[in-house]
């Protein structure tokens, strides 16, 4: 079958990563991109592999109830990413996403598991920040004249665009989307509208105000959780939650899943800028030892200041990659304590085998495990299942709206 091949078929379920499932006429499987279970849709098929197709809806010719106007036409019309949702009515979304968790949890993790998470979340509901604008970030590249550009969602193919849907307004304003920028071609960009300090972009490892003069590299952010508030200082160009409204519901929701951890000693993996580690060195208090480990220079510096300006000067901030080896080497669960936690946010490919493995052999009391993909997610928790850790707690957010993405804060206990 040729590439760029068009056809007609029937949208069966979703799938990981944005698809929805159908057959092409010779029986092959099609991931397929702008569809909707139960429609008939005509696709252009834009890539093949042996035992699967890859397509993107051209034309809807039997439309979902589901379906709405895309929320960026001109994005949709190029078949870019980051909106990979914005044709689905945002409760379908939501639907969506707990299909497809429900369906890595099958495939990736065991019938134990299933068991386990239904025990503890019965109805297996995705918790919203609602469907309005909330994005503080946004990066995209420049092509070779100087305009903003973007991925072809699954290709290298590049196409400019104008705007973007869902930023919040003081991140619009910087109007980076619309004109020539006078940045080397290829140079990625990424623009940023922090919580507590004026919106800048980054241009590799320098940083910009609104208006293109160089600027402090660092920007501030305040989380408010409770009574609580913290400041913290980053650089614009390290990771932090792309929603505003995500870290205060991060935080809240892993302090209220650990319980009272006053006097445990914690070991916290892949620890960013600090967005956790400020809210565990006061949970924990002075009786209390945390210990922080993430392998990025600028979010190791980061989160020194962050915990130092906090007034928490005894945690440990270690820079060092997580790994099975590092982990059996750490000081780690031999003092005397009221117990002991371990808070693992990994990235998208999560723990894997050998480092959940070894987090097991810490033995600690609780285990806090932050997923951002549904098959690792799975993956992680049947491994730490097996390790002789059960399920206390399994919430589901979705802090991305119409994207695939999908955040899952499971607490565990021996």
């Amino acid at each position: 079958m040729n590439k760029n091949n068009i056809e007609v078929i029937e949208i069966t379920s979703v799938a990981h990563g944005g698809f929805c499932v159908g057959r092409l006429a010779g029986g092959k499987v099609a991931m397929v991109r702008g569809a909707l279970p139960g429609e008939r849709v005509r696709v252009r098929v834009t890539s093949e592999r042996s035992k699967v197709a890859y397509a993107q809806v051209v034309e809807v010719l039997t439309a979902s109830p589901d379906r709405v106007e895309h929320i960026w036409s001109e994005g949709a019309a190029a078949g870019l990413g980051g909106v990979e949702l914005g044709h689905v009515a945002y409760p379908a979304q939501l639907r969506w996403k707990r299909e497809v968790l429900a369906e890595a949890l099958r495939r990736n993790g065991s019938d134990a598991l299933v068991a386990e998470v239904s025990r503890v979340a019965p109805d297996w509901s995705v918790a919203s920040l609602g469907a309005s604008p909330g994005r503080s970030r946004v990066s995209f590249a420049l092509d070779s004249a100087g305009f903003p550009v973007m991925s072809e969602a699954g290709t290298h193919r590049q196409h400019r665009f104008s705007s973007f849907p869902l930023l919040v307004a003081n991140l619009e304003g910087l109007r980076l989307f619309d004109r020539k920028l006078a940045f080397a071609p290829g140079s990625r960009v990424k623009a940023v509208a922090p919580s507590a300090s004026a919106p800048v972009f980054a241009v590799g490892s320098e940083v910009f105000d609104a208006d293109f003069v160089p600027t402090t590299p660092r920007v501030r952010e305040v989380v408010r959780v409770g009574a609580r508030e913290h400041t913290y200082r980053i650089f614009a160009s390290s990771f932090w939650q792309t929603d505003y409204r995500a870290p205060a519901v991060l935080v809240g929701e892993l302090l209220a899943g650990v319980g009272d951890i006053s006097d445990f000693e914690v070991l916290e993996l892949y620890s960013g800028s600090g967005l956790f580690s400020v809210f565990l060195a006061e949970a924990v208090g002075a009786a209390g030892r945390l210990t922080t480990v993430e392998g990025d220079a600028l979010a190791v510096k980061s989160a020194g200041y962050n915990l130092k300006h906090a007034g928490f000067v005894g945690v440990s901030v270690e820079r060092a990659s997580v790994s099975a080896r590092f982990l059996r080497g750490v000081d780690f669960g031999q003092r005397v304590s009221r117990g002991t936690l371990v808070v693992a946010d990994p990235p998208r490919s999560g723990l894997g085998r050998d480092v959940a493995g070894a987090i097991c052999g810490l033995e600690p009391d609780l285990v806090a495990l932050i997923s951002c993909d549904p098959v690792s997610c799975a993956r992680d928790l049947e491994a730490l299942r097996r390790g002789g850790y059960r399920l206390q707690s399994f919430r589901v957010f979705d802090l991305f709206p119409y994207t695939q993405h999908v955040e899952v804060l499971s607490v565990l206990g021996r």
